[in-house]
C-alpha cells in the first residue's frame, strides 16, 4: 500500500517539473497556498452555521462574564448559578470545537496530498529568495528556514515560503470572505 502511494505521490511530483525551479517555484507555491486557503474557506462557509456559532459565541461570552463576576464578588448564590451552567457551557463550547473542525474533515486529507506532493518536488531546497537578509540579525534561520544566496539575499525553502505566504494571503483572503472571528 505505501508503494501505491509512493507511485502515486510521484507520478504527480513528475508532473510539476516546470515549476520545480525559481522564479516558478516561488510563484507556484503562491498560488497553491492561495488555492488551499479559498479551499478551506469554502469547506468553512459550506460546513459551518454561522448564525449557531455566533449564538454560542455570544452564551459562553457572557457566562465567562458572569464567572469572572461571581469569582470577584463571592456571591454565593451567583456562584450557585455559574456552576449550574457550567455543563451547558461545556455542551455549547464542545459543539462549537465540533462545528470548527467539521471542515477540516473535508480539506484535511487532499491537504496532506499536496504537501506530500510538494515535498516530493521541493524538499529542502530553496525556492524563493528574499531581497534582504534575514539572517544578518538573526543568525539561527540559515539552515533553519533557508540559506544565503550571493549577492541576492536570503533563500527560503519550502516549507518557510509556503508557511510566509499562507499566513500572509491567508490571513487576507479569511479577512476578505469574512472569516476572521474563526
Amino acid at each position: 500500500m505505501q508503494d501505491i502511494i509512493a507511485d502515486i505521490v510521484n507520478y504527480f511530483a513528475g508532473l510539476l517539473t516546470p515549476v520545480s525551479i525559481m522564479p516558478n517555484s516561488a510563484i507556484f507555491i503562491v498560488i497553491v497556498s492561495i488555492s488551499l486557503a479559498v479551499i478551506s474557506i469554502v469547506a468553512t462557509r459550506v460546513f459551518t452555521n454561522f448564525d449557531e456559532m455566533k449564538e454560542d459565541m455570544e452564551k459562553v461570552k457572557a457566562w465567562q462574564a458572569k464567572f469572572q463576576e461571581a469569582r470577584k464578588t463571592q456571591d454565593p448564590r451567583l456562584l450557585q448559578e455559574v456552576v449550574d451552567s457550567q455543563s451547558q457551557i461545556m455542551q455549547i463550547q464542545g459543539r462549537m470545537m465540533s462545528s470548527r473542525c467539521k471542515p477540516m474533515l473535508i480539506y484535511y486529507v487532499p491537504f496532506m496530498f499536496i504537501f506530500a506532493v510538494l515535498y516530493a518536488v521541493y524538499g529542502n531546497t530553496v525556492v524563493a529568495i528574499l531581497p534582504f537578509n534575514p539572517q544578518d540579525a538573526l543568525p539561527f534561520l540559515e539552515g533553519y528556514m533557508g540559506y544565503n544566496v550571493e549577492g541576492a539575499g536570503f533563500g527560503m525553502t519550502f516549507f518557510w515560503w509556503y508557511l510566509l505566504s499562507s499566513f500572509g494571503l491567508g490571513n487576507l483572503i479569511r479577512k476578505a470572505a469574512g472569516l476572521q472571528m474563526m
